[in-house]
C-alpha cells in the first residue's frame, strides 16, 4: 500500500491559521454588531412586549401559555401595548389577536370584567333577540340592524309595517336560539317593546355604513323624541311608558 508523506506540523503554520480564523470571526462579530447597530438606529432600540402565541377570540380569558414577551424594535411598537405577561393574564379579549402581533390594551377589557359585560362597547346594553328558524349563521362581532314588524300598521298612511329599531348593532353572544346585540340605552327600549308587541327579524349589515346624518340616532329616531319610535317615513309610533310610572 502505497503511503502519503506525513504533513510536518510546523508551529508557524499553526499558529498563522489559528490567526487567520481569529481575524475572519471578529469580522464576522463586527458585521453583525454593525448590522444590529444599523437596525436600532434606523428602527429603534429593542423593546419588550407581550404577544399572543395562538389566535384569541373575542369573550376568551387569557391564560399564561396564551401569551409571551418578545423584543421587538421600537419603531414597530403601538403606543398602547402591553409590555408584561402579568398585566395580561386572566382578563377577557375584547378584539381578535393573532399570533406574533403585539397585544394593545384596547384589545382587552378592564380587570375584573367578565362574560358579555366585557364585550360591551361604553355606555351600550345586551338585548337578547331570537335567531328565528331558519336564522344567521351570526358570529361575535358581526353588525346586525335590528327590524320590528307590526301587524297594526296602516296601509293607508303609508307607513311601511317593518322598520329598524336598532342599526349597527354589536354581536356580542351567539346561542342556539338567539343573539346577543349590543344597543345603546333608548334603542334597548325599542327592541324590548318590538318583541313584546310585534315580530323581530336580525338584518346582517355590511361593515362599511355610509355616514348617518347629524342629529339623528342610529335607528332614525330624533333624539328630541325617544318616547316614540319612528318609521322611516318620519311617522311616530307611540311607545306606551313602563308600567308603574
Amino acid at each position: 500500500m502505497r503511503r502519503f508523506p506525513r504533513l510536518s506540523r510546523s508551529p508557524l503554520a499553526y499558529w498563522l491559521v489559528v490567526a487567520v480564523l481569529a481575524l475572519l470571526t471578529g469580522m464576522v462579530a463586527s458585521r453583525v454588531v454593525g448590522n444590529a447597530g444599523a437596525l436600532a438606529a434606523r428602527y429603534g432600540p429593542l423593546q419588550p412586549v407581550v404577544v399572543a402565541v395562538r389566535a384569541l377570540e373575542p369573550g376568551s380569558v387569557v391564560d399564561a401559555g396564551d401569551v409571551a414577551v418578545r423584543q421587538v424594535p421600537g419603531s414597530l411598537v403601538p403606543e398602547d401595548a402591553v409590555t408584561s405577561a402579568g398585566e395580561v393574564t386572566g382578563r377577557t379579549v375584547v378584539a381578535p389577536a393573532f399570533p406574533g402581533v403585539p397585544l394593545v390594551a384596547g384589545q382587552l377589557a378592564p380587570d375584573g370584567r367578565r362574560g358579555l359585560g366585557a364585550l360591551l362597547p361604553p355606555g351600550s346594553r345586551a338585548v337578547a333577540v331570537p335567531n328565528g328558524r331558519p336564522g344567521l349563521a351570526l358570529m361575535r362581532g358581526d353588525t346586525v340592524d335590528v327590524l320590528a314588524t307590526f301587524d297594526a300598521a296602516d296601509p293607508a298612511d303609508g307607513s311601511p309595517p317593518t322598520f329598524p329599531v336598532a342599526r349597527g348593532a354589536l354581536v356580542v353572544d351567539v346561542g342556539d336560539e338567539s343573539a346577543a346585540v349590543a344597543v345603546t340605552p333608548e334603542e334597548a327600549a325599542r327592541v324590548a317593546f318590538a318583541l313584546a308587541s310585534g315580530v323581530v327579524t336580525l338584518a346582517l349589515a355590511s361593515p362599511a355604513e355610509p355616514d348617518r346624518p347629524a342629529g339623528v340616532d342610529p335607528a332614525g329616531v330624533d333624539p328630541a323624541g325617544v318616547s316614540g319610535i319612528s318609521s322611516p317615513a318620519g311617522r311616530a309610533r307611540p311607545v306606551p311608558p313602563p308600567p308603574g310610572r
